[in-house]
């Protein structure tokens, strides 16, 4: 996503993240890997749960997962080690300052994510 920040931001939006670890965890995953946009923490998961994203054993370990971290390695992404709820899958949404959704994705497995261009495609049409 952060590579379709520039276009997200010429829509009159950002891009914000949300962990499930620490503070001081974000604090830490903020500077290494130089994140310039804001990272919030919910560690109680609350977000995450209001938001209907997945949290189970399934979601986390099974072929898709395996699949993912695969296309990560090859990517050039490692995963170091594990911080927050292991269990907790993400999600990505557009939602404007009147509250309305106007995107959701749920990941179904650890490593599954939407198409950035999906994304600001959604947005696109939002803004519309």
């Amino acid at each position: 996503m952060r590579d379709a920040r520039p276009l997200i931001q010429a829509l009159g939006a950002d891009l914000v993240v949300v962990g499930n670890g620490s503070p001081a965890q974000a604090l830490d995953f903020k500077q290494q890997r130089d994140i310039d946009f804001p990272l919030l923490v919910d560690p109680k998961l609350e977000a995450y749960a209001a938001a209907g994203l997945r949290r189970d054993l399934g979601a986390t370990l099974n072929f898709a997962t395996l699949g993912n971290a695969v296309r990560a390695l090859r990517g050039g992404h490692r995963q170091s080690s594990v911080e927050g709820d292991p269990w907790q899958q993400g999600g990505a949404f557009i939602i404007t300052p009147d509250g309305k959704d106007h995107y959701k994705y749920i990941s179904q497995a650890a490593g599954d994510h939407p198409d950035p261009e999906e994304i600001v495609a959604a947005l696109e049409a939002a803004v519309a």
